[in-house]
């Protein structure tokens, strides 16, 4: 193979026998490099295209949930005994504030067990001990469940507290998770709705929405992601993963799927996974909030995202097998599933074909007009779901009755934070695909009235290895896509370009310069 006057020759040998002679035939194949670019572009593209309008198909749907599903009442008679598991590492400026909340729950004290799964080395002991304290006061059986090590991270400490599960059902919280006297019993009741019922799960409410442009952000993401992804996926009887600070769960079913995964760090994806797989499925409450606390930073949001992005993915790397051998799911199912595990593969695609493109521009492989970008078919295919991002932002604001100018001009805002963590999450990917264990990044919380010592766990957060690499990449996107706009490429120069600004303003690198500076300084 040789590249020659633009095009890749590729020589082949035929041997053609006939009745009188061989002959050696040499035939010459002439493959432009435009067309190899196009290739991996497409490549790259399908599988993002494909999801990106099921994404679509889930916000239909979502318009004909049933909004009723929160307003079924529990009859009162035979209340079935609750646990409320309880996951906390060093969160002493919120878990006093999350189990004080189950004492205000509408349901009988003595058919509630509280069991805090507590790996914390801090303060936090004392705060749960005290409180623990009072639940037991109150007629609330609660016990702390401690080990002497961090095997597992937080799948690890909520399968060490496994045993001491006494319930018919888990009520599974965050150590910021707040949950409102009607989540309870709510939940329990939509139960009733379907034997195949595994999981209930809740709202995000989101109690520091308004401390921070970001958190408003993050929330908006929250209301989206609640919107699309479960109100649609329940309408459609599809799989989605619940997330584990917001979800009451049968105990018999948890014991069925063999509890949490050791060596998972995103203990809800996986077990939902597991659950879908088994044949049994979830219901989403829309209407039934349990609140919880925002990043207010974009340095804690992206290394969220990073950590989501290469737990899901390891989860499909690790089930995939499992899910497309499972007789208890329909073969759309199976696709709807892998499709949600491997959302994040969307960053990598973005970067390839972004940047292939770019390249085979700038090295003269392929000539603007031959460009994908230049395609006006390919720009609407994959346009096109934008508009059904924004609508379904508006949607998600209207169903939480927030749907002010105020909150409508945040949605451009979104964008934003999906270029900016372009990067971390591509990494978190082809971390996941490769198998890799990872470190459980646990997101700092500082409660709701902030004070100087909270907030220091959200400056404690530091740029790491990715951080080099978006700043590696960001620059790169932008001198190449300047190079790009000199050849009249608008769309993939503005791609470019947004990039490399937007992820190096993420980056707040102003501020992070001037603490080494004052550092060193000291």
């Amino acid at each position: 193979m040789r590249i020659a006057n633009g095009s890749l020759l590729l020589k082949s040998f035929a041997n053609h026998k006939n009745p009188h002679d061989s002959l050696v035939r040499r035939r010459w194949f002439v493959i432009e490099p435009w067309i190899i670019i196009t290739s991996i572009s497409l490549a790259f593209s399908i599988p993002v295209l494909l999801s990106s309008y099921y994404t679509v198909i889930l916000f239909v749907s979502s318009l004909r949930y049933p909004r009723i599903l929160g307003n079924i009442d529990l009859p009162r008679e035979n209340l079935p005994l609750v646990s409320v598991l309880i996951a906390s590492y060093n969160e002493k400026f919120v878990i006093g504030r999350t189990l004080d909340a189950i004492k205000y729950l509408d349901y009988p004290a003595g058919k509630i067990q509280v069991i805090v799964a507590d790996d914390s080395t801090d303060d936090t002991r004392s705060v749960i001990d005290e409180k623990i304290g009072e639940l037991n006061s109150s007629g609330i059986v609660a016990l702390v469940s401690r080990r002497n090590n961090r095997e597992g991270f937080k799948s690890g400490a909520l399968n060490h507290a496994a045993s001491l599960l006494r319930g018919e059902y888990v009520l599974l919280l965050d150590a910021d998770s707040t949950v409102t006297p009607a989540s309870l019993s709510r939940g329990l009741a939509a139960f009733r709705l379907d034997p195949r019922i595994a999981f209930v799960s809740f709202r995000v409410g989101d109690y520091n929405r308004e401390q921070n442009l970001i958190t408003r952000l993050f929330a908006l993401s929250q209301d989206q992601g609640d919107t699309i992804t479960k109100m649609g996926s329940y309408t459609l009887d599809a799989p989605y993963s619940f997330q584990g600070g917001f979800t009451l769960m049968s105990l018999a079913i948890l014991r069925e799927v063999g509890f949490w995964t050791n060596d998972s760090i995103v203990d809800d994806a996986d077990l939902s996974c597991r659950i879908y797989s088994a044949g049994w499925r979830g219901v989403y409450l829309s209407d039934v909030k349990v609140f919880g606390e925002d990043p207010s930073n974009l340095e804690v949001w992206k290394k969220q995202a990073a950590r989501v992005a290469q737990g899901w993915t390891k989860c499909a790397r690790s089930n995939w097998r499992k899910i497309l051998g499972s007789r208890k799911l329909s073969p759309w199912r199976r696709v709807a599933l892998l499709l949600f595990l491997l959302g994040p593969f969307s960053a990598l695609s973005w970067i390839v074909v972004t940047f292939v493109s770019a390249l085979g521009l700038v090295l003269g492989f392929s000539a603007p007009a031959n460009s994908i970008f230049s395609s006006p078919a390919y720009v609407i295919i994959v346009t096109l779901p934008l508009f059904s991002f924004f609508l379904s932002g508006a949607y998600a604001l209207n169903v939480q009755k927030i749907m002010t100018a105020k909150n409508l001009l945040l949605l451009p805002l979104i964008s934003y934070t999906t270029s900016c963590m372009t990067t971390a999450i591509c990494i978190g990917f082809l971390q996941g695909l490769r198998g890799r264990p990872g470190f459980f990044f646990r997101t700092p919380k500082s409660g709701v009235e902030s004070n100087e010592r909270s907030r220091q766990y959200f400056r404690d957060v530091q740029h790491d290895r990715i951080a080099i690499a978006e700043t590696v990449l960001a620059i790169f996107a932008i001198g190449i896509g300047l190079i790009v706009l000199t050849e009249g490429v608008w769309v993939l120069f503005l791609s470019l370009a947004g990039f490399g600004v937007l992820t190096l303003k993420s980056m707040n690198l102003s501020r992070s310069v001037g603490a080494r500076s004052q550092q060193k300084g000291q």
